[in-house]
């Protein structure tokens, strides 16, 4: 059985909000892959966060700090929601220093050349006149979250606060399925997700990212198989599978890459015809023998073919679909042709 091979669209993205489709997809894989693909992107995109904090003169978050209108408690909250991009693997420990009267936000955090904060105008406290504030951010890379109860590290100072420090870039994503038509069958589904981020990833990236884990683990649990086989007889089997696989892949690509007319590709489409892979093999006689493909059609696949350096089998092996046709059509071919195009 030939599987229908599914196109995305890009529907809108922007850099904090992302719709992509996927369509048209086998009956029930749009729950498999939408559930998948969303809890991939919630749990497993890595990100970066402040970890820790030190504020000059404060030994614990239960203290409160002169000359600044909220407590640590509300500090840390407040730091806790700094969207920040970090290019170092490394813990980077930035300062800030303000002199009051300020609102102290992230752009008087001192610039460093490896982290980023998308939003400067992130509110972080308010310093009142004839004050001052100092204070350490510890930024760093991740995935999840760390919470404020973990192991501390040895390197941080005894007056270090350690923050619950969320990583993750992604901050909803959802997923729904609607019916999708391929030709004339209506019983494919069509996957839309969303997806909402802090600004510091692009939501196309998360959701590239989130694909490629969901592969890495698929191939490496099929690369598994195929060196550990359970059983000797399976050896055969599973290697042929592994061969399949690597295939072209132009002969993948679905047929409405050719361009081709409408009716040309509708003929096609209901012959069960859904690949550039499916299409190489068949013959031009193979062609012809599916309803309403004349020799106008033809001519127009052989050269939509030629584009791509590929041309229609010359070996005569007909499909199912095929062998379907020419048993309808026996005995009746004057008539047939005379629905054709030419």
């Amino acid at each position: 059985m030939e599987r229908v091979v599914p196109d995305i669209n890009i529907e809108e993205c922007s850099s904090g909000y992302g719709r992509i489709r996927i369509e048209p997809l086998e009956r029930g894989y749009g729950v498999t892959l939408g559930n998948a693909i969303r809890r991939v992107l919630l749990s497993s995109i890595s990100g970066a966060a402040v970890s820790a904090i030190r504020i000059d003169g404060v030994l614990h978050e239960f203290s409160t700090v002169p000359g600044v209108v909220e407590d640590v408690l509300e500090v840390i909250l407040n730091i806790k929601k700094l969207a920040v991009i970090s290019h170092s693997e490394e813990v980077r420990i930035l300062r800030l220093e303000a002199q009051g009267p300020k609102i102290v936000t992230a752009a008087d955090v001192v610039p460093d050349s490896e982290v980023e904060f998308p939003n400067p105008e992130a509110y972080i406290c308010t310093l009142e006149e004839g004050h001052k504030l100092g204070m350490d951010l510890y930024v760093e890379r991740g995935v999840g979250y760390f919470t404020m109860d973990r192991p501390r590290p040895n390197y941080l100072p005894v007056d270090v606060l350690l923050i619950d420090a969320v990583f993750s870039p992604v901050l909803r994503a959802n997923y729904s399925i609607s019916a999708a038509r391929v030709g004339q069958r209506t019983d494919y589904e069509s996957l839309l997700v969303e997806l909402w981020t802090n600004e510091t990833i692009a939501p196309t990236k998360a959701f590239l990212e989130s694909v490629k884990i969901l592969n890495q683990y698929f191939s490496h649990i099929a690369s598994l198989l195929v060196k550990k086989p359970s059983a000797p007889e399976e050896v055969g089997a599973l290697q042929a599978l592994s061969e399949e696989e690597e295939v072209d892949p132009l002969l993948s690509r679905p047929i409405r890459d050719l361009e081709l007319s409408v009716r040309s590709e509708n003929c096609l489409l209901r012959a069960g015809i859904r690949t550039i892979g499916d299409l190489i093999q068949y013959t031009r006689e193979d062609l012809l023998k599916i309803r309403n493909l004349g020799k106008i059609s033809l001519k127009e696949i052989e050269e939509k073919l030629g584009a791509f350096d590929l041309t229609l089998s010359s070996i005569k092996a007909e499909s199912k679909e095929g062998k379907g046709q020419k048993d309808d059509n026996t005995g009746n071919d004057s008539g047939e042709n005379k629905g054709k195009e030419e």
